[in-house]
This record gives C-alpha cells, sequence and structure tokens, in this order.
C-alpha cells in the first residue's frame, strides 16, 4: 500500500519542464477571454428576477444596517447570508443600475475564478492539468449561468478556490503568518458571502488535521481568529432567521437528483463527473492534496445532505463554490490517465459534452418579463391603486418606480375588498396558470372586482388590471 505524500509535483505533467511562457499566457488567457464573452453575452436581455431585484433593494441600505450580522433588518437589507456580496453592490449601485451594469460585478468575480482555477491545478499536476481545468471551469454551464446573476454565487466560487490556494501555499509555508492571515480574513468575508462556504472552510480544516498539516501556532492563530469572530455569530443568525427558505422541497432522491444534475451541466456530465471523482480517487489515493480537493467538494455536499435531514437546503445553486475544486480535480484526473491516447479522448468527450450544455446557461429559467410588466403598468396606474402581488411584489414595485409610474400600494385580498376606497387592484399572476384562467384569479376578488385589463409576460407571469364591480 502506497503511503501518502506532500511532495509536489506529483504528476509526470508536473515533472516535466515548464511550458514556454507564451503557452502559459495562452492557457490563461484564453480561458479568461472565453468566459467573459460567454458572460458578457445577452447580460441586459432578460429583467431582473425576483432575487435580483432583492439584491438591489437590499444593497440600498444604509451602510450600518448592512454591515449589522445579528439583528439585522430582514425588511431593509436581507438576510446576512450574503451581506458581504450586498455591501460591494452598494458601492457598485452609485455608478449605474441598467440590468447590465448591475450583473458586471457577478461577471468580474466569476471570470476571475479562473485564476485560482489555474494556479492551484499548475501547483498539483502542471501546466497542461492548469489548462484543463480552466477549459472545464470556463464551460460549466452554472457557471456561466451564475455570473448573469445579481447575486453573490459566483463570488463564492471566487472565494471558495482562492481559499483551497491559499491553503496550499500555507501548507509549503507553514511558519510564515501572511498565508494563514489572508486565509483566514478571506473565509471570515466568505462566510458572508454565502453561508455554504463554511463548510468548505470545515473541509479545509479537516484536510489539514487528518493529514497534520498543522502550521506554526502564530499562524494557525492568525487563521482562526478572523474565522472564529465570523462563525461565532452563525448560531444566533440561524436561531433569528431559521424559518426562512421555506420554498425549498425537503430532500429525496428526484430533488437530490435534479440539485446534482444542475450543478454539473446535465445527466451525462454528472455521470462524467462522477466516473472522474471515482478514478481519481483511485489513481491519486496516495497524494493528500487530491484528498483536500476531493474533500472541499464532497464535504460541503454531504454536509448540505446532513442539514436538508433537519431543515431542506439542498439547492443546486447553494453548492456552486466547489465547482473551482471540482474542475482542478477533473482535469488532474484526466491528465494522469494512462495510455496517453485515453487521457486524450477522455478531455475530448469532456469538452464535447461541456459544448453541448453551454446553451443551457442562458435558458430563462423565471419566464417572467417584470421590467416588460412594470412598464406596462406605470403606463396605466392611477394614484389610489392597489397591488396584490404576493412573492412577485418587491419586482413590480421596482421595475414600476424604474418606469417613473405611481407605484400601487400592496395590499391583500381581504383588505381590498374591505376598503370602499380601493376601486381598481393591479393582480400578478405566477406560475403555470395560463394567463386569464379563472382559477388565477382569488374567488373572493372575482366576486367584488372584474378583470378589465390583462397581458402575459412571459410563460410564467400574467398581470391582471380588475375594477371594482358597480352595485346592481
Amino acid at each position: 500500500m502506497r503511503r501518502w505524500t506532500t511532495a509536489l509535483p506529483r504528476s509526470r505533467d508536473a515533472a516535466t519542464p515548464a511550458a514556454r511562457p507564451w503557452v502559459e499566457a495562452l492557457a490563461l488567457g484564453v480561458p479568461l477571454l472565453v468566459l467573459t464573452a460567454l458572460s458578457l453575452y445577452q447580460l441586459g436581455a432578460l429583467s431582473l428576477w425576483r432575487d435580483e431585484v432583492a439584491s438591489v433593494v437590499f444593497a440600498k441600505g444604509s451602510l450600518g444596517d448592512l454591515v449589522t450580522i445579528v439583528g439585522r433588518d430582514r425588511d431593509a437589507v436581507g438576510l446576512a447570508n450574503m451581506a458581504t456580496y450586498y455591501l460591494i453592490l452598494h458601492f457598485w449601485l452609485g455608478l449605474g443600475e441598467s440590468e447590465a451594469w448591475l450583473r458586471l460585478p457577478s461577471v468580474a468575480f466569476g471570470v476571475a475564478s479562473v485564476i485560482p482555477v489555474y494556479f492551484l491545478a499548475r501547483r498539483l499536476a502542471g501546466w497542461a492539468a492548469a489548462a484543463v481545468a480552466a477549459a472545464i471551469f470556463v464551460l460549466v454551464p452554472y457557471v456561466i449561468h451564475y455570473n448573469q446573476e445579481v447575486r453573490g454565487y459566483s463570488l463564492s466560487m471566487l472565494v471558495a478556490g482562492g481559499l483551497t490556494w491559499l491553503l496550499l501555499i500555507g501548507v509549503e509555508r507553514r511558519e510564515r503568518v501572511w498565508p494563514w492571515l489572508a486565509y483566514g480574513v478571506l473565509a471570515a468575508l466568505g462566510i458572508y458571502v454565502h453561508f455554504f462556504v463554511a463548510l468548505v472552510v470545515a473541509a479545509h480544516g479537516l484536510w489539514v488535521l487528518v493529514a497534520r498539516q498543522v502550521p506554526h501556532w502564530t499562524a494557525a492563530l492568525a487563521a482562526l481568529v478572523p474565522i472564529g469572530l465570523a462563525a461565532v455569530q452563525l448560531p444566533f443568525v440561524i436561531l433569528e432567521f431559521g424559518g426562512e427558505q421555506e420554498w425549498v422541497p425537503p430532500l429525496s432522491g428526484p430533488v437530490a437528483a435534479q440539485a446534482l444534475v444542475g450543478l454539473a451541466g446535465s445527466a451525462p456530465l454528472l455521470l462524467a463527473v462522477s466516473l472522474l471523482l471515482g478514478f481519481g480517487l483511485v489513481r491519486l489515493s496516495y497524494d493528500r492534496h487530491a484528498w483536500l480537493l476531493a474533500g472541499s467538494v464532497l464535504v460541503p455536499i454531504f454536509g448540505a445532505v446532513a442539514i436538508s435531514l433537519v431543515k431542506p437546503m439542498f439547492v443546486g445553486r447553494y453548492l456552486i463554490m466547489v465547482l473551482p475544486m471540482l474542475a482542478v480535480f477533473m482535469a488532474w484526473a484526466v491528465v494522469t490517465m494512462r495510455p496517453r491516447m485515453l487521457a486524450v479522448t477522455s478531455a475530448l468527450v469532456l469538452g464535447a459534452l461541456l459544448v453541448v450544455a453551454v446553451p443551457t446557461a442562458y435558458r430563462d429559467t423565471h419566464q417572467q418579463d417584470w421590467r416588460a410588466a412594470g412598464e406596462w403598468v406605470a403606463a396605466q396606474a392611477e394614484p389610489g391603486d392597489a397591488m396584490i402581488a404576493q412573492s412577485g411584489r418587491r419586482p413590480l414595485e421596482y421595475y414600476v418606480g424604474v418606469a417613473d409610474g405611481a407605484v400601487p400600494r400592496s395590499t391583500r385580498v381581504a383588505l381590498a375588498l374591505d376598503d370602499p376606497g380601493t376601486d381598481r387592484v393591479w393582480v400578478a399572476v405566477l406560475g403555470d396558470q395560463p394567463p386569464g384562467h379563472e382559477a388565477a384569479v382569488p374567488a373572493r376578488l372575482s366576486t367584488a372586482f372584474e378583470v378589465v385589463g390583462r397581458r402575459p409576460f412571459g410563460a410564467r407571469l400574467s398581470i391582471l388590471l380588475m375594477l371594482r364591480r358597480t352595485a346592481g
């Protein structure tokens, strides 16, 4: 049985002389340019969906509210889950507010994630593996899709990849404080980019202990203090907002499969990923660094499963931060295949599957054109109008405001019925009901109001204008 080793490099590619500088520049530069182009394509074509609008609304909060973690004003600045991202977006909003402009930071974070992917793979398996890892990463549909959302998911990939890179630097220089301090600060901020980044940090901590890579006590303290200060608040945040995310379905086989297929990009890609993970764990089992990568992928996934046994939280995009390490591990597994023709064939098949899946990154999964809906309402809204929009209230209010219209006041069915001063009600119908379908209108509302205007805005949104029926 081969014993674990930490010697670098481990693969034949890494043992060969370094590539020419122009080759390495291309190996990194081309993926950066490709992902930039893929991320900018039709960047502002779709209107913001509900969660993106929430990001903008929350980012407009006061700095005092935005830096508060425990006791955070949920209605003003949202949950602390994306506090770091909202704070960054707060300053970005001062420069513009078009859909494309709002999404540019996510593009920048996602494209920048290629850098730790490349240098992680280069450090572990040589420049060829680095080129393959970068190519894999930039073609993953989830990476492209969430580079185009006003949310913190692309930033969580950058943080997770950066943390793993810093950890490798730290274990090579265990008596140096600066890599561990940088790790601790980035981890502390990253936990509040997305709480599941804490699962990546937990995987790293477990690996450090099992692989006996514990640094000098001063370096360990430099990492642990900022992480501890960030993590100590999490139980209070969970207790305060533990009832959120009620929309997440209970964990089941189909739910988990759907999330993992989305994360991989397609069912064939999930199969390819699973095979490469299995092959890599066998082929590279002697190398501790391979287990670092595998743990950084598997611990968050199984951690999400464990959490979901108590509170359903198994959502594909919540696990997006594992993709940088997954790309590196897959590339490392591919370049170690022998004979060489098998490695080339595997890379070509994987590349073909990724290219075929790329168009899914641009799929309109929400099918709700809130921008057009807001413009229509703004053109006809009158002072005193009410609105029944349920979960669509915030995006409709936002886009009516963007169109400089009179924003209808939010109300509920019972209040609209009991208020004789409410003569006009706008109703947002979300879901798969055909626009104008009778079941889409609350029955009690139909007894007192009649539909006088109706327009669909995508397959899953229609807006109704209803007037109070006159007596007799």
